[in-house]
């Protein structure tokens, strides 16, 4: 059964949340297949990377770019300013695709991260440890059900 959490931490009015304090917590990243169904971000991926042509790249993707668990590591220590993002991880590569229905995403997927309008994080998993584990270490959650409406 797939559990939710709303992340609300702010400092200044800001998230006070990155995606590598996300990541940290998730123990099995590496036996998951990963993509990023959406990116808008600020950052430096790099000598010859550009942010607007990799955002591109993913929003002409069919299902997603498909990243490994290390270079979503490494790739998240260089946004500088998130403000959404749609990740998802799945045991099953078959799975990872981009969805007509939040609702199925969030059941099918073994994990769902997303980051919203630069506001808040939502985080889906199969793995309900996982989610008291970012419950226990932000303070400013809410619990939430995958067939909650936006």
């Amino acid at each position: 059964m797939t559990k939710g959490i709303r992340i609300l931490d702010k400092k200044n009015r800001v998230v006070a949340v990155e995606l590598p304090d996300i990541l940290e917590e998730i123990s099995n990243g590496n036996q998951l297949e990963w993509s990023i169904l959406y990116l808008q971000t600020t950052g430096d991926l790099g000598k010859g990377k550009s942010v607007p042509e990799f955002e591109q790249q993913i929003i002409d993707s069919e299902k997603g770019l498909f990243i490994t668990w290390k270079e979503l590591d490494d790739l998240s220590q260089k946004f500088w300013d998130l403000m959404d993002i749609s990740l998802i991880g799945c045991k099953d590569k078959n799975l990872l695709r981009r969805y007509e229905n939040d609702q199925e995403m969030y059941e099918t997927c073994d994990i769902v991260i997303e980051m919203i309008d630069s506001g808040y994080w939502e985080v889906f998993s199969k793995d309900e440890n996982l989610i008291n584990r970012l419950a226990s270490k932000f303070k400013d959650v809410e619990f939430l059900k995958p067939d909650f409406e936006k």
